[in-house]
């Protein structure tokens, strides 16, 4: 697959402004535009720092592929990656700036006449996604979002040798993708071996951990991974891919089908 850099079919970008009004003004229901977010961060010493935003646009574009209702606008890159700042390369957008970003694309998309849908790619973005939308809904503006990676625990628990534990960031899971979809760009003779060091709260993906405490990555592991990469393979990857597509599909019809 090309880099996300070069628009898919269901870009927005492709468009003319009189296609995209009348693309918003003649469906009879709000078309979704989704919004890939993500980061652009350090991910260990084997992937490249924009694994996050790749990755969800990925996922955007296949999901969004041949739905006349559905276009997938240019993604934004940057998020909230102050806990990744120690390691070079990392950008990050302060919080409230994150926020406001997404609050004014948001607010265009829906006086545009579409219903804006933030794809996550970057764990570091859940709260300020969801303080986004309760912001946009204070004006009545209907906003969803979610993350690709949550939408598919379940998978990864079979496709996975420990999901449980294997799983965080720059792990077995992400890094199954990129060998998958951008193998050129993994490192893999740098591919770090064993997992997480011992740490509370659990800091893995899908922990589930009840507590939260905001942690600098290099206190939790100074290799800059959390999970098992060594467990990635690009088998894993297509499999991991090929669901993630499924179930953003699924989603997505189903954000239309409730609240367009």
């Amino acid at each position: 697959m090309s880099l996300p850099n070069q628009p898919g079919p269901s870009r927005q970008a492709r468009l003319t402004s009189p296609e995209s009004r009348a693309l918003a003004s003649t469906t009879g229901k709000r078309p979704l535009a989704i919004l890939p977010i993500g980061s652009v961060e350090q991910h260990g010493p084997h992937l490249p720092l924009g694994v996050d935003i790749w990755l969800a646009t990925a996922v955007a574009d296949a999901a969004a592929e041949g739905e006349s209702d559905m276009v997938v606008c240019e993604p934004l890159p940057y998020g909230s990656s102050e806990h990744h700042r120690s390691f070079s390369g990392t950008m990050s957008l302060a919080p409230a700036t994150f926020i406001a970003v997404l609050v004014d694309l948001c607010t265009g998309l829906w006086h545009d006449g579409y219903l804006p849908v933030l794809m996550n790619g970057h764990g570091g973005n859940r709260a300020a996604m969801q303080v986004a939308a309760t912001t946009l809904g204070r004006d009545d503006i209907l906003t969803a979002g979610f993350s690709y990676f949550d939408l598919i625990a379940g998978e990864a628990a079979s496709i996975l040798p420990d999901a449980a534990s294997g799983t965080g960031h720059a792990c077995a899971l992400e890094t199954s993708l990129m060998m998958h979809l951008y193998a050129g760009t993994v490192r893999a003779d740098r591919i770090p071996e064993g997992g997480t060091p011992e740490g509370w709260p659990d800091p893995h993906l899908y922990s589930g951990a009840p507590v939260n405490v905001w942690r600098r990555f290099e206190t939790i592991n100074p290799t800059g991974v959390i999970g098992i990469p060594s467990d990635a393979s690009a088998e894993r990857g297509a499999a991991l891919f090929a669901v993630a597509t499924e179930k953003t599909r699924a989603a997505l019809r189903e954000i239309h089908t409730r609240y367009a």
